[in-house]
């Protein structure tokens, strides 16, 4: 796609050729090679997928989803073991969801309902060449406004402890994601300051967090990205995405490896919780 913010289904999004925010991260995890290999093997769909799929399309294009997605019946017609079952399910051309989902995506609808969100230009795919790598980009936000970016997330995630879920953001990649998000609205004229994760259980009660990235923590971590994206650019121009080094390479024990026991003794107050 050539420089702009497009209406397209997200199936045209995936098969353009330029990078996105997965790639971006499969280059920093490494090796180079795992940005091609994950390119080429997209994976088969789990049950988190699917239902992370359906209740994105409940909430941001609300009238595909009847298209999209089918629950399976509570009737004979539910039970694939049978004829009736087999017949059914073999007539779908939809994807199927179980009587658990359906409640799970509720819920979901629910509670993103209470916290009075507003859901604008969803589903919009961003192209850009970028300034500094000159390597094509593209982003996909959930939506987006005149103040910031938005990712909607249902992940296990928000069950956990404030601090895990704060780290749980920032290694998979979700606050990078944002930053790139900002930077493609920018490449095409929209500028917004802000990125903002709503992280929704999966599980009864569905609690969601809303979450606020700074522009000065984007600023940074379009940094990262961009950083990325060079080395990125370098591989395209070379037609080269390096593996993992043939020489052995030096292990170093982490710093608390040099901790005995009578280092810690008396220690476990000072720790911080």
């Amino acid at each position: 796609m050539k420089h702009g913010i497009y209406d397209i289904p997200f199936a045209d999004y995936l098969n353009d050729p330029a990078f996105g925010s997965s790639d971006l991260r499969a280059f920093r995890i490494g090796p180079p090679a795992m940005v091609q290999w994950k390119r080429q093997h997209r994976h088969d769909d789990t049950g988190a997928t699917v239902l992370g799929r359906a209740a994105h399309c409940a909430v941001l294009t609300p009238n595909l989803f009847a298209r999209e997605f089918v629950y399976r019946p509570t009737d004979e017609r539910g039970d694939f073991r049978t004829k009736a079952g087999k017949a059914w399910r073999d007539e779908q051309t939809a994807t199927i969801l179980t009587e658990e989902d359906r409640q799970t995506i509720a819920g979901v609808l629910q509670t993103i309902r209470a916290k009075r969100i507003e859901v604008i230009r969803s589903e919009q795919s961003i192209f850009w060449t970028c300034s500094e790598s000159k390597l094509e980009c593209k982003s996909r936000p959930d939506w987006f406004d005149l103040d910031a970016t938005y990712d909607l997330k249902v992940s296990i995630a928000a069950d956990k402890p404030y601090r895990s879920l704060m780290f749980h953001c920032y290694n998979a990649g979700w606050l990078h994601q944002a930053a790139n998000a900002r930077a493609g609205l920018a490449a095409n004229g929209i500028n917004v300051k802000l990125g903002r994760l709503v992280v929704v259980s999966p599980n009864a009660p569905h609690f969601a967090h809303l979450l606020e990235v700074s522009e000065n923590d984007l600023d940074f971590l379009e940094l990262d990205n961009q950083n990325t994206r060079k080395g990125m650019a370098a591989c395209v121009s070379a037609n080269h995405w390096p593996g993992t080094p043939d020489k052995w390479q030096q292990l170093e024990l982490p710093a608390s490896a040099a901790f005995t026991e009578n280092n810690l003794e008396g220690a476990e107050e000072a720790l911080p919780l």
